[in-house]
């Protein structure tokens, strides 16, 4: 049996739940008492949620509350704006950061043994082309976990068109983007870090196809840091929008989270393509929580930014979002929460008299 049944097994009686997301003791109402509008009254809530103290072992972890609807997150989504300062000890994101693998092949160093690599035809150069690559990798994930990103991140491996066309060289990659990873994690804990990496295998169609992913991710952990890490890792599937429902579902039973990515293959940023993003979301959400109905499931790329409120809605845990539109992302998720919790107050006193 493998972990993520395991996994789903141990938690049938104990809910397992999405991201934490504890906006502290404050309620809505001294919030909004105490600022100019809903806007800021909303960004100050949010704000106040983003980072928290630690709370023994439920620090980072996937979880709700039983009997409540889950804040919905919205998390940063690429390196781009990534602050190099983490904060005090004991204070962690309400989520993690995801980072796509492809966005270190493009740094230009990186881009040109990557080139170099899948244009050569000589086995023997090919390979230590790629051990370049690797040292390349090792010093890339080591800067990401010294960062403020570190602390919490998802990386999902390195996937293109390109290298899909050839599998041998894809499975090659990722092989060395594993061992970068893990090779900074051991790094980074025997120096004392206290960095969490989860990880995403991209696009898989099917459960069969998740499952020999996860279980090679797992290999790979278990030879770099050992049994005790690789058991421990979280492992996520990045799925297409246009998966299969039926097959999203089998994905949920044994993966830790869910992604649907709207940056895969999209066609534009214009908010015509967030209708159509939000009605797969819809219809992936309702295969996925028909087989696991606490999976942590969420969205990414602009499509998911422009879809906020319809995601919202229908009940995802949250987005993934460029700097660009995390502001505006971040203010419109506060607003919907502010105005749902008052319709709940609403609705427990009766109404307004």
């Amino acid at each position: 049996m493998m972990k993520g049944e395991r996994q789903q097994d141990q938690n049938q009686n104990n809910e397992e739940r999405p991201f934490k997301y504890n906006a502290g003791d404050r309620t809505i109402g001294m919030e909004m008492s105490q600022s100019a509008s809903v806007a800021s009254a909303a960004a100050e809530f949010l704000t106040d949620g983003e980072r928290r103290k630690s709370n023994g072992n439920m620090s980072r972890t996937y979880f709700r509350r039983p009997g409540e609807r889950p804040a919905f997150l919205v998390l940063r989504d690429g390196l781009g704006d990534r602050s190099l300062l983490r904060e005090e000890p004991g204070i962690y994101p309400a989520g993690p950061c995801l980072i796509r693998s492809e966005e270190w092949l493009l740094e230009p160093e990186l881009a040109a043994l990557y080139s170099s690599w899948m244009s050569c035809g000589d086995e023997g150069q090919a390979e230590r082309i790629l051990q370049r690559i690797y040292y390349r990798l090792r010093a890339a994930a080591g800067a990401l976990l010294e960062s403020a990103d570190g602390v919490w991140a998802a990386v999902a491996l390195p996937y293109t068109p390109e290298l899909a066309a050839r599998p041998a060289r894809l499975a090659a990659l990722q092989d060395a983007q594993l061992e970068a990873l893990f090779a900074a994690v051991a790094e980074s804990q025997r120096l004392g870090g206290d960095s969490r990496v989860d990880l995403l295998a991209p696009y898989p169609a099917s459960a069969a196809e998740f499952a020999a992913q996860r279980e090679f991710i797992e290999g790979v952990a278990e030879q770099t840091l050992g049994h005790a890490y690789a058991a421990a890792c979280r492992i996520g599937a990045l799925l297409l929008p246009d998966v299969g429902r039926a097959a999203a579902g089998e994905i949920a039973r044994i993966a830790d989270f869910l992604v649907l990515d709207g940056a895969a293959g999209e066609a534009a940023l214009e908010e015509s393509a967030a209708e159509g993003f939000a009605k797969a979301a819809a219809e992936v959400l309702a295969a996925v929580r028909r087989v696991k109905p606490a999976a942590a499931v969420l969205a990414a790329g602009a499509p998911a930014a422009y879809a906020l409120a319809d995601l919202y809605q229908i009940g995802l845990s949250g987005i993934f979002c460029s700097a660009a539109q995390r502001t505006e992302a971040l203010l419109r998720a506060a607003c919907l929460t502010w105005i749902a919790r008052q319709d709940n107050i609403d609705a427990a006193a009766g109404g307004w008299q």
